[in-house]
Order: structure tokens, then C-alpha cells, then sequence
């Protein structure tokens, strides 16, 4: 099992992959992302078929392939061909699995929330650990080094 991560991590998580994703818009001409099924993907009226539903779906991003692009901090909405016709897609930066270009010289593979995360019931502050002053006390030694010996 794979040790849960904060909200601060999955936050720093979701902007690595835009970064990444931005990354591989500015410098390869054609690249692809290896999306898994997410509660909230949304694959226009398409949606996942066959094997897509278990293994996920691989999606080619270019320049003649993408109609409408735009990066959000949960998600990232696009309308991608598929054969002829268009298709609007929301896909949420948890469900990214792989990032690589259409030679395979660099592939990434990241990290994957399967689950819908709420992030939106979490305190603005995280709480301060209390300490517990009875412990500490206990295990402080004061030493008083101003009396003289006579």
C-alpha cells in the first residue's frame, strides 16, 4: 500500500504535471498522455470503451489533433479529435499516469489518485501540533550554575 499523501504533496504533485504537460506542448511537436480511469474524467459522448475502462486510454496531443486547450489547477480541458469527429474532454491531473513523446526519447510516469479528492472542506491553516507540557516538563533538566560553593 502507498503512503497517503498531504494535500500540500498532491497540490505540488497536480502543478508538476502541468509543468511537465507545458513542457512537453512547448518542445515536441507531437507527444501523448496516458490517462487512467478518474470519477472525474469526462471523454465527451465517447467516453472509455473496451479495455479503456480498466487500463485507461492514451491520448495524442499536436498541433492538427487539438481544436481548444486550456490548463486548470485540477484539471486540464481539451477537445481532441478522435477519427472524425470532436470530442470535449476533462481530465483531472490525479488521472495522468504516463507523459511521453512520439519517439519515446523521454517518458514519465507519475503518480495516479484514482479517488475524487475534496479539498475544498480542508482548513485554510493546518493545525500546530499541541505539544503536551507535562511530557517536555518531565524531561527538562534545569540546572542552576549561578550559586557559588562556599
Amino acid at each position: 500500500m502507498e503512503p497517503e499523501l498531504t494535500e500540500t504533496e498532491i497540490r505540488t504533485l497536480r502543478d508538476f504535471k502541468i509543468q511537465l504537460f507545458d513542457t512537453y506542448w512547448e518542445k515536441f511537436p507531437t507527444f501523448y498522455l496516458h490517462i487512467l480511469p478518474h470519477p472525474n474524467l469526462e471523454m465527451g459522448k465517447r467516453g472509455l470503451v473496451g479495455n479503456e475502462k480498466e487500463s485507461g486510454v492514451v491520448l495524442a496531443f499536436g498541433s492538427t489533433a487539438v481544436r481548444d486547450i486550456s490548463s486548470q489547477s485540477d484539471y486540464l480541458y481539451a477537445e481532441l479529435q478522435f477519427g472524425f469527429s470532436w470530442e470535449k474532454l476533462i481530465i483531472p491531473w490525479d488521472a495522468v499516469f504516463r507523459i511521453y513523446d512520439k519517439g519515446q526519447n523521454s517518458i514519465t510516469q507519475l503518480r495516479v489518485f484514482a479517488d475524487e479528492l475534496d479539498f475544498s472542506k480542508s482548513e485554510a491553516k493546518p493545525k500546530k501540533p499541541e505539544k503536551k507540557k507535562e511530557a517536555i516538563e518531565s524531561k527538562v533538566i534545569e540546572v542552576d550554575f549561578t550559586r557559588k560553593k562556599e
